[in-house]
């Protein structure tokens, strides 16, 4: 049974400029090395009219993980990670996807990101799967934890990276 997330997260800007931001590729690179310096990579950015795919891998350090999380998988995990964001009247519609690499059961992580407003505001829902009798729940509960603080680390840097890269 998988493992539901709900967040919200609000900026201190309107939804018309979130997009301006996710709609500049420089953005995810410098989302990812802020965030993931060394374990990261982003893989593609494409940015065709209203909608915004973004193909990156994230990574953990072992020695931040769990230990329910590195007795089943030993070492860092690589997360590739597939967003699209869509700009739909005056909301932007985000669909996400994550997988852990190397993980001996499948571990999914399937969600949307509506967002719309002035101040924006994110609202996040997402669903964590990891096929793995008796402690897949105790996992599915440690990633839908390091979610929480991926979006609200990502939310922070979001709002700093708009500070210090004033679009037009």
């Amino acid at each position: 049974m998988a493992s539901k997330l709900q967040h919200l997260d609000s900026y201190p800007f309107s939804t018309e400029r979130l997009w301006a931001i996710f709609t500049t590729e420089q953005y995810w690179h410098d989302l990812v090395e802020r965030m993931n310096a060394g374990h990261g990579h982003v893989e593609k950015v494409t940015i065709a009219g209203d909608t915004v795919t973004v193909e990156m891998n994230q990574g953990i350090p072992a020695e931040k993980l769990p230990s329910a999380v590195t007795k089943i998988m030993p070492g860092d995990l690589r997360i590739p990670r597939r967003n699209t964001y869509r700009l739909v009247g005056d909301r932007i519609v985000a669909e996400m996807h994550a997988t852990v690499e190397g993980a001996p059961v499948p571990v999914n992580v399937y969600g949307t990101i509506t967002t719309s407003g002035d101040p924006a505001t994110s609202d996040c829902e997402a669903e964590v799967s990891v096929n793995l009798p008796m402690f897949g729940g105790k996992i599915e509960k440690a990633v839908v934890s390091e979610l929480v603080g991926l979006l609200e680390h990502e939310r922070g840097h979001t709002v700093d990276w708009d500070s210090e890269n004033r679009l037009t």
